[in-house]
């Protein structure tokens, strides 16, 4: 196979990558009874832990009324909560609340994933990892960029 060939193959294979994850996590969601862009929301709560609503509405790229409905559905499923700022009683902030129920479906799915990603992943050198992890970290970045200068164009 050329060069061309390869970056092109590599180029479709991220695309692939892409769309399956979307459809994964589109069923994730399904699964816990969830609207995706909610799922992802609820995902960057539990990772970065509470935050005020506009910094979840700059994580995502939504807008801060989107992300206020998104914050009403959550909290009505007793996903997250929101209490107020202590340094600034103008703000709120989102905490995540712990579901049990939530946590063992959500457990159902990704434990398998991971193991099978960590099998996966443990079959290549250590150099391999390194240059999968590069590859993909930049990526991430790339991707991230072309995000926000997509939101900025106007149609």
């Amino acid at each position: 196979m050329e060069r061309e060939e390869i970056i092109q193959a590599i180029n479709d294979k991220f695309t692939e990558m892409s769309t399956e994850t979307i459809l994964f996590h589109q069923a994730v969601a399904d699964t816990v009874g969830l609207h995706i862009t909610d799922h992802q929301c609820m995902h960057f709560i539990h990772r970065y832990g509470a935050m005020p609503a506009g910094r979840l509405a700059e994580l995502t790229g939504l807008t801060t009324g989107a992300v206020t409905g998104i914050i009403d559905r959550l909290e009505k499923a007793g996903y997250v909560r929101r209490t107020n700022d202590p340094k600034d009683r103008r703000r709120i902030i989102v905490e995540p609340v712990r579901n049990k129920k939530l946590e063992r479906k959500l457990e159902m799915i990704f434990v398998p994933l991971h193991e099978k990603m960590h099998k996966l992943l443990s079959s290549y050198s250590d150099g391999e990892l390194a240059l999968l992890l590069e590859a993909l970290t930049k990526s991430v970045q790339l991707t991230r960029e072309e995000s926000k200068r997509s939101r900025s164009l106007k149609m």
